[in-house]
């Protein structure tokens, strides 16, 4: 009784533990972001946003869920979008936010006319602008 006890917190701090290395879970209302201070609030909201989305890449099918999913995200990185570049780290940083922005557009295109082709596609370029910028300024 006492092994499977200690096994049972075990497990659970391991669990814990997982769950912790990630971002923090970032959920700003969309009319507050502009209002962030920090540079990691606004990439914490977009990693919140993105990451859920980033995991349906390569589907060949989406549901309305899916879609409305991807046009909730679009609304929310058009406006981390635009926050990122009040932290500015010169012009290369800059376009990278521009491109983000540009990119969560063109999902939410892809969202209002149900086009999933056009969805994948955005969301191939926005994770590769994602990872471009983490590799030059993280």
């Amino acid at each position: 009784m006492r092994l499977l006890s200690l096994a049972a917190a075990l497990v659970l701090s391991s669990a814990c533990a997982l769950i912790s290395c990630g971002p923090p879970i970032k959920n700003t209302p969309i009319p507050e972001i502009a209002s962030l201070t920090t540079l990691t609030d606004v990439m914490d909201n977009q990693a919140t946003t993105a990451d859920p989305q980033f995991k349906k890449i390569g589907s060949d099918k989406f549901t309305d869920e899916d879609f409305a999913a991807f046009a909730a995200a679009a609304e929310r990185l058009v406006a981390t979008g635009q926050k990122t570049k009040d932290f500015s780290k010169g012009p290369e940083f800059d376009a990278l936010a521009l491109r983000i922005k540009e990119k969560a557009e063109a999902l939410g295109k892809a969202a209002a006319a149900k086009d999933g082709a056009a969805a994948n596609t955005a969301l191939t370029e926005m994770k590769a602008t994602c990872k471009e910028c983490h590799s030059k300024f993280r």
